[in-house]
């Protein structure tokens, strides 16, 4: 029975293309294969980067949820899994790196992708928040190609 869901799953996932899109993947749900989106965390003070990134991605087939500070993402990132958080690092508040800090050596980190975006293009900051566990870093102003590149290469 296994092996006949192993075929199933190997059919519908090539049949529908998914295989192309390496942010989804596939899990047995009693019996179903279930496909899982990526779920995104967008971390930004600015309301126009929000809400671009939020649309852009949502429109490309992400589950994506944005917050405005530090504070509302520790909150959020408790109430639910992210595989990727896209993180600014000025903010009011608690800062990108300050974020970083508290959730360093946390689960998040464990299966959490942390992409840093940033205005500044000070090489110490990229460089201490790849220390402190970001895989990438962005500098803005950005292209939503940019985004898409960084996404494709987690």
């Amino acid at each position: 029975m296994k092996t006949l869901r192993a075929i199933l799953a190997f059919f519908v996932f090539i049949g529908t293309g998914i295989a192309k899109q390496s942010w989804r993947k596939c899990e047995f749900s009693r019996g179903f294969v279930k496909m899982m989106t990526k779920r995104i965390l967008i971390v930004d003070d600015e309301e126009g980067y929000r809400k671009v990134l939020l649309n852009s991605l949502s429109d490309s087939g992400y589950e994506t949820k944005a917050v405005k500070n530090g504070f509302e993402a520790l909150e959020e990132i408790k109430r639910q899994r992210y595989s990727i958080i896209l993180l600014d690092v000025k903010m009011p508040g608690m800062d990108g790196i300050e974020l970083l800090e508290q959730i360093q050596g946390t689960r998040v980190t464990s299966h959490a992708h942390i992409v840093i975006i940033t205005a500044y293009t000070d090489q110490d900051i990229a460089k201490e928040a790849v220390r402190m566990g970001a895989k990438k870093v962005i500098t803005k102003p950005f292209s939503m190609d940019d985004i898409a590149t960084c996404l494709g290469e987690l």
